[in-house]
């Protein structure tokens, strides 16, 4: 396969973060405090206590009128009308974007309402919107998660690339059983800031083999869902284990990259990149992704002066996915196979039963963090055979083995064994012999 290499370099492209509601505000916060370089970062809330403490070059109260500066709660209605009422002021702030990340923390009133409302602007800008948001964790209960499913459907209609982060999946790859609840949101932070500096820096940082804005572009525009991975390594085999790392992220967790129409991969180095690396790289993510089309996949290198010395870090970003069919892990199943009921625990499958008629269809549904188990239904709407054989019983149709001369007699205890003590157990009375009718009249 042929690799494109880009050596325009980019001037000037206009990056802004926009982080909505109280859990956007936080990550802008943490991110601001790493540090990237060339973007502006805008805090957007209807909390004017919790927007005056964050760190963001612009900070917008939105929906005076109708939050009065108190928050939206868990009422994402009233979070879309607020940035609804301040509609004005986020077209000004995000006027001249070239691309606009659209962080937010799924679940609650500002970031479910608002996010959708801003992107919406961002987009009759002409920007490229990007939206990285985060999913509750299970302990934060079910209706936070209904909340936030529902604002990720309406925020999928109005961006280009849409990466979803399940809270619950990164808690659960954690070795650590003692970790805290703040570390638990550090480490979701952390992991926004990766991906979002791994963009940012394809667009702005100067490499040898640069990408473009255009490319970018490319890669991300109206494409739906989006999977970004990032490997960060050090040694002698730094390359293979970065790159594993990448396409091993939690990001990607249950669902394969292979299949992705478009991958476009940076790798930072602080100088040091060697040339037999750059091949493995390069053959790794095509091994595994099997793009077909060479225009299909960009790399690019950057050199970042603030990495150590034997460093190396790469983020992929893919999207393209075809969605006839749904990947868990190494396992691709079509909603034709009918396997059996299968369970959807935090993105994980296991096969309930394996005595269901393969005529059956079964759905499959990816509730990624949902705590609990899910078991979805199975429909089939009958055929003319069916009807015919609705004399035979259901089990037989079914196909259950179910045995009606088994004897159980072995089983059964004989009435003189039993003693006094557990006859007065039984509590019997009169009343039992009398019609249950008769009884329900009487009490």
């Amino acid at each position: 396969m042929a690799i494109k290499l880009i050596t325009n370099n980019v001037d000037g492209a206009k990056i802004r973060i926009v982080g909505v509601g109280g859990g956007g505000g936080n990550i802008i916060n943490n991110m601001v405090d790493a540090g990237i370089n060339s973007v502006e970062f805008i805090a957007i809330n209807t909390d004017k206590q919790v927007l005056d403490l964050n760190k963001a070059n612009v900070k917008i109260l939105i929906g005076k009128d109708v939050t009065k500066g108190l928050g939206a709660g868990m009422d994402a209605e009233k979070g879309m009308k607020a940035a609804e009422n301040s509609r004005d002021e986020i077209h000004r702030a995000l006027e001249g974007s070239d691309m606009v990340f659209i962080t937010a923390g799924m679940g609650k009133g500002t970031g479910t309402g608002a996010a959708p409302v801003v992107a919406r602007i961002a987009k009759s800008l002409d920007a490229l919107v990007v939206a990285l948001v985060t999913k509750p964790f299970g302990f934060e209960g079910n209706m936070k998660a209904s909340i936030a499913n529902d604002g990720i459907e309406k925020l999928k209609r109005e961006v280009d690339s849409l990466i979803v982060i399940p809270n619950q999946k990164l808690i659960e790859i954690t070795d650590d059983p003692n970790i805290t609840k703040n570390e638990a949101f550090a480490l979701v932070d952390r992991v926004l800031y990766h991906a979002t500096k791994g963009i940012s820096q394809i667009i702005t940082e100067p490499g040898e083999m640069n990408v473009d804005m255009a490319d970018v572009r490319t890669t991300m525009r109206g494409m739906g869902d989006a999977l970004i991975g990032t490997g960060i390594a050090s040694g002698p085999d730094r390359a293979e284990k970065a790159t594993l790392a990448a396409l091993n992220n939690p990001l990607l967790e249950n669902i394969k990259i292979k299949g992705a129409k478009r991958v476009l991969t940076n790798i930072s180095t602080n100088n040091s990149m060697k040339l037999h690396e750059f091949e493995k790289i390069n053959s790794m993510i095509i091994a595994e992704v099997g793009i077909e089309n060479e225009s299909g996949f960009i790399i690019g290198t950057i050199d970042d002066p603030s990495m150590k010395e034997d460093e190396l870090m790469i983020t992929i970003i893919a999207t393209g996915f075809d969605n006839e069919e749904t990947n868990f892990g190494n396992h691709t199943q079509t909603k034709s196979e009918g396997k059996g009921i299968v369970e959807l625990a935090a993105g994980k499958t296991k096969l309930k039963s394996n005595n269901v008629n393969p005529k059956r269809e079964v759905a499959l549904y990816d509730d990624e963090d949902e705590q609990n188990v899910q078991k979805y239904k199975i429909h089939e709407i009958p055929n003319d055979q069916d009807l015919k054989n609705l004399d035979v019983p259901a089990f037989k149709r079914r196909g259950d083995d179910l045995n009606l001369n088994e004897d159980f007699s072995e089983n059964l205890k004989p009435i003189e064994e039993f003693d006094d003590n557990e006859w007065d157990d039984f509590n019997i009375d009169e009343d039992f012999q009398k019609p249950a009718f008769l009884r329900r009249q009487m009490d």
